[in-house]
């Protein structure tokens, strides 16, 4: 229904689209039982699908054409977001991702932008964790020079609504490592590409006013990685990441990420 009022009489052409796009992503011709066309299918298939398909349906929506509809100010994004608040439902569709690049125009170098990343869906399981954290976190990374810690983050929520929690903690401290390195060159802090994340944060940490005891809450976003993730083989040991852990991951790693930034203003 958003769909409609915003594309009127784009609409049904959208829906053939949207229909071509999720038949690849199912790898078939036909989502539902519907005997209309392509529009018809694609609208039974959003009606009836289950919860992750539909998230994956809306994700691709912001991957598609849409007529009238600019990037990144896309209003589709909020009045999504209104309906998961209206319902009490914990999740939330990020925004574009925008980043720069050289171009040339008539020959003269200039700065031009285009999409680096597109809207997600992530869960929000504590509304006050998610105003205070994720979101400025998100905010904060959607600077240029944070561009592949960006890209990070939002993996290890992508794998956490997924509940792929052993990646999640890997892309955590992949994110919080890409920020620390970020920092480092900021503040010409001496580091090296190969640093690990213990000897990143002893660098920033003996660089600032921080007291030497944070280097031990802020480096358990490494240990978790360390200890718990599938990062590093288990040997005969399964290793089984519990949701609640996942989830304090990703907490810390935002607080971390903005406070060590905050730090090196």
């Amino acid at each position: 229904m958003l769909l409609r009022d915003h594309l009127q009489g784009h609409f049904g052409e959208f829906l053939a689209q949207l229909h071509t796009k999720v038949g690849y992503l199912h790898g078939e011709f036909q989502l539902s039982n519907a005997r209309g066309q392509q529009p018809d299918d694609v609208l039974q298939f959003v009606l009836s699908c289950k919860d992750e398909e539909l998230f994956d349906v809306i994700e691709l929506i912001f991957k598609s054409n849409l007529p009238g509809i600019t990037w990144p100010d896309n209003p589709l994004i909020e009045g999504i977001n209104d309906f998961f608040r209206v319902d009490k439902l914990p999740y939330h569709l990020t925004g574009y991702t925008v980043e720069e690049f050289q171009s040339s125009f008539y020959g003269t170098p200039t700065m031009a932008t285009r999409i680096g990343g597109y809207p997600q869906i992530i869960r929000k399981d504590s509304e006050a964790l998610h105003k205070t954290a994720i979101e400025p976190a998100l905010t904060l990374l959607k600077g240029k020079e944070f561009h592949q810690a960006n890209a990070e983050f939002l993996n290890a929520l992508e794998d956490f609504r997924k509940r792929d929690f052993g990646d999640c903690l890997t892309k955590c401290c992949s994110s919080f490592e890409s920020v620390m390195k970020v920092l480092c060159m900021r503040k010409s802090v001496a580091y090296k590409q190969t640093d690990t994340a213990s000897t990143l944060l002893k660098a920033l940490i003996g660089g600032s006013n921080l007291d030497s005891f944070w280097e031990q809450p802020l480096i358990l976003i490494a240990t978790l990685r360390n200890r718990l993730s599938t990062s590093h083989g288990g040997g005969t040991q399964l290793k089984k990441v519990p949701e609640n852990v996942a989830m304090y991951a990703i907490n810390a790693t935002a607080a971390a990420m903005l406070l060590l930034n905050d730090e090196f203003k």
